[in-house]
């Protein structure tokens, strides 16, 4: 178990093999729960997200509690207009690189979440991407998808 901070997350080693890819996922998840315990929660969500691409970070994307019309192209109803950490990574990683670049990026998303058991500490949480945010992950065609769960992370 990883221990920092009074935040408990598990120890990733326990549910994956170990190999690159489990390494390079697991750095990925590792930076992300760093920054995602950063961000001011929407709702009481704190999820943070990156493009990533040959073990580069492109970009990063939080989720706010503000509009923006890339996100209302990619919204699942016209009530969820607020920027999602996914495509919030997505429209800032086009100001570096190009739409086919994106057939090469992995999407990392990772939230965090207080424990219901010990409220002063935090754990990972489901972050799989909505049907909005899958819809522009489909429109730009990324290669890879990795969230986390409450247990870890999978792969879409």
């Amino acid at each position: 178990m990883l221990k920092s901070n009074n935040i408990d997350f598990p120890d990733l080693t326990d549910k994956f093999v170990k190999g690159e890819k489990y390494n390079k996922d697991n750095k990925f998840i590792d930076i992300l729960s760093k920054v995602a315990i950063d961000v001011s929660p929407v709702g009481s969500a704190k999820i943070a997200a990156c493009i990533v691409i040959k073990n580069k970070i492109i970009s990063f994307g939080i989720n706010q509690k503000k509009t923006h019309p890339f996100q209302y192209k990619y919204s699942k109803n016209s009530m969820s207009i607020y920027l999602h950490a996914e495509t919030d990574a997505i429209r800032n990683a086009l100001k570096f690189i190009s739409v086919d670049d994106m057939k090469k990026a992995t999407l990392y998303v990772v939230r965090v979440k207080h424990n219901k058991d010990n409220h002063s500490k935090l754990m990972f949480g489901l972050s799989k991407p909505c049907k909005g945010c899958f819809s522009a992950i489909s429109t730009f065609n990324l290669k890879r998808v990795v969230y986390s769960t409450d247990y870890g992370y999978e792969e879409l």
